[in-house]
């Protein structure tokens, strides 16, 4: 039996070890050879203690050298783990739920903003970005002690929002160079949110095309399970204007259509990256197909009495 460990290579037969195989003492190709396959970092072999066989075998010359190499050999693993993490989805990704963390953030503010604006004002219809800039301009006629501190509460909120505005400006940037075919079928926000709910552009891929036309409709797909609702007709993707502009009885067949594009368009992207901009004319031809079908009124059977 073989045995390998961070530093070498152990034969093994009869809770013996027959042969040796040692590694050179490079930390750099030692990384490499652990981030493709498992090798022993700790333990024993054949009763004797790695450090103790490390030194025997020559690979180190104490014990103390050997846990200042093990200990160093952590530190570099570590890091280039989590570069390889690092990926460019995963910047994507990053951004999309910034997006969605500051939206949720900062509508709760507006509200409250509003609120504090119609106790001490008057009642306003005007949005929650309009609104923050119009109590910025206000100039302080004394009508009000809070207007200096609503003054400040409005420039912290707008703020928030030439921060989203920014963050969606690198997605726009951003998304056509790591997932061109599905920012060119969804849009760059609809498709990093399908990312981001997916983990990553590889899941994404992997994933059938009947999930992904339901991702995101946890709630409604629970529902079902549980007989209590009809199984969902589509998750996140109704939010495509393919789909929420169409009548009811369209959107079904529209999103298991879209989502089967998205499928093979992820796929695209994984593993070539470039456009095929052939898909976005197949997904129009085929819509189109449906929207020419007329509804099918559903035949009612006369009771006889």
């Amino acid at each position: 039996m073989q045995i390998q460990t961070w530093f070498g290579m152990f034969t093994v037969e009869n809770d013996t070890i027959i042969s040796a195989e040692i590694f050179p003492k490079d930390l750099t190709s030692i990384i490499q050879r652990l981030l493709k396959e498992r090798l022993m970092l700790r333990g024993s072999i054949a009763g004797r203690d790695l450090r103790d066989l490390a030194v025997e075998y020559g690979f180190t010359g104490s014990n103390d050298e050997y846990d200042s190499l093990l200990h160093e050999l952590n530190i570099r693993l570590v890091k280039e783990q989590v570069t390889k993490t690092l990926t460019p989805d995963m910047k994507i990704i990053a951004a999309v739920e910034a997006i969605d963390d500051l939206d949720e953030t900062s509508n709760v503010l507006s509200e409250r903003l509003k609120e504090w604006y119609i106790l001490n004002f008057e009642n306003t219809r005007l949005s929650g970005e309009e609104l923050t800039r119009k109590i910025i301009g206000m100039d302080d006629t004394g009508e009000s002690s809070q207007l200096k501190i609503m003054q400040s509460f409005s420039s912290s909120l707008l703020a928030s929002y030439e921060t989203r505005d920014r963050i969606e400006e690198y997605l726009k940037d951003n998304m056509p160079i790591i997932a061109p075919n599905i920012t060119n079928i969804t849009g760059h926000i609809l498709g990093a949110r399908l990312l981001s709910i997916a983990g990553s552009l590889e899941k994404l891929a992997f994933m059938p095309s009947s999930t992904i036309q339901v991702i995101g409709a946890n709630n409604a797909l629970f529902k079902h399970l549980k007989g209590k609702a009809p199984s969902p007709k589509h998750g996140l993707i109704f939010r495509h204007p393919l789909i929420n502009t169409s009548p009811g009885w369209q959107r079904g067949k529209i999103a298991k259509i879209l989502s089967s594009k998205i499928s093979l368009a992820s796929r695209y992207d994984l593993y070539s990256g470039e456009l095929k901009e052939e898909l976005a004319g197949e997904l129009k031809s085929k819509i189109d197909a449906i929207r020419k079908m007329k509804k099918k009124r559903k035949k009612i059977d006369k009771i006889r009495t």
